[in-house]
């Protein structure tokens, strides 16, 4: 089989990222009242090395700026141009993300970072019905995350790598016009160092057809090692050792945001983002989480982390997004955010509710649903759950658990004659009263060193009002509750 790959360069993979992350334009306005970044001004991506524009806007290019220019230029050209810092590790972690979506069809995928995916595709020409059927797919797949990009395919790893990064921009598995294609780039588009590039033009040697014309032997002889091992991998003759990308186990996804945000209403917009792309990594993996964890990345301050839970396990983004709704309305911003990432606990796999065919509609939420918007409204502390224990003792028969633990009920021989409304601490009883019922002795808690031994009697005030009441060892007469 002949071996073919596929290279995606993306060059404007930061600028794509943090322009994707941008909110609606009604929120937009609010931020931009503020002095924010408005996106229909030139906006640039600035080296901060070398002071240069890496990455630009279309606003930009119309106003005359180009890539390689230095910032003062830029500046004089567009009183309004706007400028962002260079950050590599965003575009490495929307790299990941890109590989990560492109890994539902097709299987082996090398990442080049900050901005190039290779693809080995020759193994998967079978599955789709040929070439154009597999780029096709490749194609839908990249259209969700609204990046510009380049492609190539070749006959190697550097053949595609070149002509991706020169925007060729084809791809096809002729051979012949492959190599034609990789003859005519320039030693500067190869991988090749400055150093050796200089070294080659001083023997006359230009073009990439000019130094493959070059016997291997003759190379070697002139040239180092490393010259030959690059001939021979970008030729095919040699091996090229790959490290293959591997999905992530756990979902974490940041996100730059393209402004300052100080409000958190202005914050669901990038949410929903990532609650959406956090929707997709547990569907295709048939997985729940029963908790998402944002952490907002304040501006000279240290970062925000909210905590939204689901006692049920939820996947979807909607229900997500409600309990999370709820939860910031509780945030207070000390500092504008200037980035976002959500994470998840631990997930476990998803099955389907369990339903009576023939059972009524009892509602839009199941009960573990229910908790989990009180909780997210009040605070999990404030929800709670009643239930008996092994315990005799009236101030100890009930305690309180979390509403979403597993509880089997316990089988406690209790007396029906107990009343609706217990006293929070006995009180002496300063009445007259009439005994209906009773005694009812309790005598227990001698393990715990707070033994009682008392007799209970239902009674009768004046008034008509039922009592519980109940007699000392000393003959010491308590109110302990009032029967509805």
């Amino acid at each position: 089989m002949q071996s073919l790959w596929l290279y995606l360069h993306f060059p404007h993979l930061q600028l794509d990222s943090v322009c994707h992350a941008i909110p609606s334009p009604q929120q937009r306005r609010v931020e931009d009242t503020s002095g924010q970044i408005n996106t229909q001004h030139s906006l640039v991506i600035l080296h901060h090395q070398t002071n240069c524009v890496l990455q630009l806007n279309q606003a930009a290019i119309d106003a005359g700026i180009r890539t390689g220019m230095g910032l003062g230029t830029a500046a004089a050209l567009d009183q309004h141009l706007q400028v962002l810092p260079y950050k590599s590790d965003i575009e490495q972690k929307k790299l990941v993300e890109i590989a990560e979506h492109l890994y539902l069809v097709t299987s082996d995928i090398c990442l080049f970072p900050p901005n190039g995916l290779l693809l080995r595709i020759h193994n998967m020409l079978m599955l789709y019905g040929g070439l154009n059927g597999y780029w096709r797919v490749v194609k839908n797949q990249l259209k969700e995350f609204q990046v510009k990009y380049y492609y190539a395919s070749g006959q190697s790893p550097y053949a595609a790598r070149i002509l991706a990064r020169t925007a060729w921009n084809q791809v096809s598995d002729h051979l012949p016009m492959l190599q034609h294609q990789i003859g005519i780039r320039q030693l500067t588009d190869s991988e090749l160092d400055k150093k050796t590039v200089s070294k080659l033009a001083r023997v006359g040697i230009h073009s990439l057809a000019d130094l493959m014309a070059l016997p291997l032997k003759d190379v070697a002889k002139r040239f180092d090692i490393d010259l030959v091992t690059y001939l021979g991998r970008l030729s095919g003759e040699f091996h090229h050792p790959m490290d293959f990308y591997h999905p992530q186990s756990k979902f974490q996804r940041y996100l730059e945001l393209l402004y300052e945000i100080s409000h958190t209403d202005t914050l669901l917009s990038p949410i929903k983002l990532l609650l959406t792309a956090l929707e997709q990594f547990l569907k295709i993996r048939d997985l729940l989480t029963q908790k998402i964890i944002f952490t907002f990345y304040q501006r000279d301050n240290k970062a925000l982390t909210l905590e939204v839970g689901s006692a049920q396990g939820e996947y979807q983004a909607d229900k997500w997004v409600n309990l999370s709704i709820l939860k910031l309305d509780n945030l207070v911003l000390q500092a504008p955010i200037f980035a976002l990432e959500l994470s998840t606990a631990e997930t476990q796999l998803r099955s389907p509710d369990k339903g009576d065919l023939f059972s009524a509609s009892k509602g839009t939420l199941t009960y573990l649903q229910l908790i989990s918007l009180l909780q997210a409204k009040l605070g999990e502390e404030a929800i709670s759950k009643v239930m008996l224990d092994d315990d005799f003792r009236p101030e100890k028969v009930n305690k309180y658990v979390q509403p979403q633990l597993e509880t089997t009920p316990k089988h406690i021989s209790t007396y029906p004659l107990r009343p609706s409304f217990m006293l929070q601490t006995p009180q002496p009883l300063t009445e007259k009263v009439s005994i209906i019922h009773g005694p009812e002795r309790i005598s227990t808690g001698w393990w715990d060193n707070q033994a009682i031994t008392r007799d209970y009697f239902i009674a009768r005030n004046q008034h008509g009002q039922w009592l519980w009441i109940y007699r000392t060892s000393n003959s010491l007469w308590f109110a302990h509750g009032f029967f509805s």
